[in-house]
């Protein structure tokens, strides 16, 4: 019996370990979540769809074969009255029914406009590849976001129970001393709100942990009951100024699309002028007729007429209600402002590059100064405190070094997460030189 209780306790481990999923670095995490995000496999759909488009635009360079048949009941044959030498006749001319099997055969040798459209699709295509590489890019920073955010949630979920601690001991120094009369029940019920506070606190940054786990769930494309670990701690790595930002802003996802969709607009307005050149297309047919008053065309004797024909038609457009015109007026404006976006991106870029280092500048700067405040107001704190258990601090002045202490905390946890932030776009902006 214990044989088989332990076999089943083996197997239901085992199958919580594989319904987990346990993650011990942000690049471990970002690849499974880039293969199970719904907004990344869109994009990568969308590309699917602009590679068919492009497969479409082929079509109407090919030739176009088709069969067809064609059959004829005349009811009421056509009569003819003759009159000759006073003599008058009629004559019924055809018969009932006509059977016209015939194939047709169409290619276009000189179509401007279509090779254009493929020229423009397989530029479509570029432009959904590099809108794929953005969404990669934005969810990569996404990813990055609420993966740093629960790491900051860690550690301040560690300074709430290193906080509550303290309360604890607070409390029992303040008992002591209200036992000893040293204190009156004011300053004994201030340590117990305190307390009760510091509790609360641990509460709410555990709730504020799994919150954040949920969010991480979402963007991997997991269920909210799915299991998450992250075995990660947030450490701050320093990376020289001088390394800050090395890319070439051209290989940047975004300026990418913006600089394809310039060329595809002016792709289009090519087009648009090319729909006035002719077109010259090339046409074969072959068909046979059979005539019959009986409907017995599978009949050996039956008779059947043959016609083909080869040709070239040559079209050149002159008038088309000024249609064509105002589309490539309307094409030369979208031009403009394809371009017009183009150059706004390009300077948006180089903005946000230089915003990025300043920011980065002031991250290293602002974390540096709120490492050095936070062990100063540490060491202030334990200070305060045994001055507080000896009788030579009173409790308010205990209160304002503590009230430093809690505020040092949460100056260098934004510190922090300004830092890696900062830290991680720069990174991922440099990581477009290696493509």
């Amino acid at each position: 019996m214990t044989k088989w209780i332990t076999a089943a306790l083996l197997f239901i481990s085992i199958g919580s370990l594989q319904a987990q999923q346990v993650f011990v670095s942000l690049d471990q995490y970002t690849d499974y979540a880039l293969q199970h995000n719904p907004s990344l496999q869109q994009a990568v759909l969308n590309e699917k769809v602009e590679e068919q488009n492009k497969n479409s635009a082929i079509a109407p360079l090919l030739p176009t074969a088709n069969a067809a048949a064609t059959l004829t009941d005349n009811l009421i044959l056509n009569t003819q009255v003759v009159a000759f030498n006073g003599v008058t006749q009629e004559f019924r001319f055809g018969t009932k029914y006509a059977l016209n099997p015939y194939g047709n055969l169409n290619v276009n040798l000189i179509n401007a406009s279509n090779f254009q459209g493929l020229t423009i699709a397989k530029k479509n295509q570029e432009l959904a590849a590099a809108n794929t590489a953005l969404s990669i890019e934005q969810i990569k920073l996404s990813i990055a976001q609420a993966y740093y955010l629960y790491l900051l949630y860690q550690s301040n979920f560690d300074f709430t129970q290193r906080n509550l601690n303290n309360a604890d001991t607070l409390l029992h120094i303040t008992q002591v001393r209200f036992d000893n009369q040293y204190i009156d029940e004011l300053d004994l019920n201030r340590s117990k709100s305190t307390q009760l506070q510091a509790d609360n606190q641990l509460n709410q940054s555990r709730v504020l942990m799994e919150k954040a786990l949920n969010n991480l769930k979402l963007i991997a494309g997991m269920n909210v009951t799915d299991k998450l670990v992250i075995q990660d701690k947030l450490v701050i790595q320093d990376i020289p100024l001088a390394e800050a930002i090395t890319a070439n802003m051209y290989a940047r996802p975004e300026l990418r699309a913006s600089m394809l969709r310039t060329q595809i607009a002016g792709m289009s307005s090519t087009r648009e002028k090319l729909r006035f050149a002719p077109e010259l297309s090339g046409f074969a047919n072959y068909g046979v007729t059979g005539l019959n008053n009986n409907f017995k065309f599978t009949d050996a004797s039956q008779k059947w007429y043959k016609a083909s024909a080869i040709g070239l038609t040559l079209n050149v457009p002159v008038f088309a209600g000024g249609i064509k015109y105002y589309s490539v007026q309307k094409a030369k404006l979208n031009q403009q402002i394809a371009a017009l976006d183009q150059q706004n991106t390009q300077l948006k870029t180089a903005k946000e590059d230089q915003d990025l280092v300043l920011d980065f500048v002031k991250a290293k700067g602002d974390l540096k100064a709120r490492q050095q405040q936070l062990a100063l107001s540490d060491r202030n704190y334990n200070l305060a405190l045994i001055k507080y258990r000896n009788e030579s601090l009173t409790y308010d002045n205990l209160v304002n070094v503590q009230n430093e202490m809690l505020a040092a905390q949460q100056q260098m946890l934004q510190a922090e997460a300004d830092y890696v932030t900062s830290q991680y776009k720069i990174k991922l902006i440099n990581s477009y030189d290696k493509k």
